[in-house]
Protein backbone atom coordinates (compact mmCIF):
# COMPACT_ATOMS: atom_id res chain seq x y z
CA UNK A 1 0.00 0.00 0.00
CA UNK A 2 2.89 2.43 0.25
CA UNK A 3 4.26 1.96 -2.29
CA UNK A 4 1.23 2.25 -4.57
CA UNK A 5 1.07 5.77 -2.39
CA UNK A 6 4.31 6.88 -3.53
CA UNK A 7 4.43 5.77 -6.81
CA UNK A 8 0.96 8.07 -6.77
CA UNK A 9 2.77 11.09 -5.25
CA UNK A 10 5.71 10.98 -7.44
CA UNK A 11 3.37 10.84 -10.57
CA UNK A 12 1.59 13.91 -9.03
CA UNK A 13 5.21 15.58 -8.25
CA UNK A 14 6.23 15.21 -11.99
CA UNK A 15 2.74 16.36 -13.88
CA UNK A 16 3.48 19.59 -11.62
CA UNK A 17 6.67 20.18 -12.54
CA UNK A 18 5.67 19.71 -16.61
CA UNK A 19 3.44 22.65 -16.11
CA UNK A 20 6.13 24.99 -14.65
CA UNK A 21 7.73 25.82 -17.82
CA UNK A 22 6.27 28.20 -19.64
CA UNK A 23 5.95 27.40 -23.51
CA UNK A 24 4.61 31.08 -24.61
CA UNK A 25 1.24 29.01 -26.09
CA UNK A 26 3.38 27.17 -28.40
CA UNK A 27 2.84 23.57 -28.06
CA UNK A 28 6.18 21.35 -27.73
CA UNK A 29 6.78 19.48 -30.71
CA UNK A 30 7.83 15.86 -29.99
CA UNK A 31 7.72 13.65 -33.36
CA UNK A 32 8.54 13.37 -36.70
CA UNK A 33 4.77 13.13 -37.40
CA UNK A 34 4.02 16.43 -35.57
CA UNK A 35 6.61 18.25 -37.99
CA UNK A 36 5.36 17.09 -40.85
CA UNK A 37 1.50 18.05 -40.05
CA UNK A 38 3.35 21.45 -39.23
CA UNK A 39 5.13 21.70 -42.55
CA UNK A 40 2.35 21.09 -44.63
CA UNK A 41 0.13 24.07 -43.34
CA UNK A 42 3.60 26.47 -44.14
CA UNK A 43 3.18 28.25 -47.91
CA UNK A 44 7.05 29.28 -47.42
CA UNK A 45 10.11 26.73 -47.77
CA UNK A 46 12.03 29.22 -45.13
CA UNK A 47 9.42 28.64 -42.13
CA UNK A 48 9.22 24.71 -42.65
CA UNK A 49 10.40 23.15 -39.62
CA UNK A 50 13.96 21.09 -39.25
CA UNK A 51 14.22 19.18 -36.26
CA UNK A 52 16.67 16.24 -35.02
CA UNK A 53 17.22 14.45 -31.86
CA UNK A 54 20.10 15.74 -30.19
CA UNK A 55 21.31 14.46 -26.27
CA UNK A 56 22.58 17.45 -24.49
CA UNK A 57 25.93 17.73 -23.24
CA UNK A 58 26.03 15.93 -19.74
CA UNK A 59 22.88 13.86 -20.62
CA UNK A 60 22.15 10.26 -22.11
CA UNK A 61 18.11 11.71 -22.91
CA UNK A 62 17.41 12.33 -26.20
CA UNK A 63 15.50 15.57 -27.16
CA UNK A 64 13.98 16.87 -29.98
CA UNK A 65 15.32 20.08 -31.33
CA UNK A 66 13.53 22.43 -34.45
CA UNK A 67 14.15 25.37 -36.07
CA UNK A 68 13.04 26.97 -39.17
CA UNK A 69 14.62 26.76 -42.45
CA UNK A 70 15.33 30.38 -42.01
CA UNK A 71 17.23 30.35 -38.62
CA UNK A 72 19.34 27.45 -39.67
CA UNK A 73 20.58 29.56 -42.39
CA UNK A 74 20.86 32.62 -40.51
CA UNK A 75 23.17 30.44 -37.43
CA UNK A 76 24.94 29.66 -40.46
CA UNK A 77 26.02 32.58 -41.29
CA UNK A 78 26.70 33.97 -38.34
CA UNK A 79 29.01 31.48 -37.64
CA UNK A 80 31.11 31.87 -40.08
CA UNK A 81 31.50 35.37 -39.22
CA UNK A 82 32.63 34.85 -36.18
CA UNK A 83 34.73 32.05 -37.49
CA UNK A 84 36.08 35.11 -40.07
CA UNK A 85 36.24 37.89 -37.23
CA UNK A 86 38.58 35.07 -35.30
CA UNK A 87 40.93 34.41 -38.23
CA UNK A 88 41.49 38.02 -39.12
CA UNK A 89 41.94 38.59 -35.00
CA UNK A 90 39.40 40.92 -34.85
CA UNK A 91 37.10 41.37 -31.41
Amino acid sequence: MKNILAVLILAATLVGCESMYEDGGIPRIRSQKQVDAYNATVSSEGEKLVCTKERPLGSNISQFYCMTLNQRDRIAMQSQQVILDVGRGAN
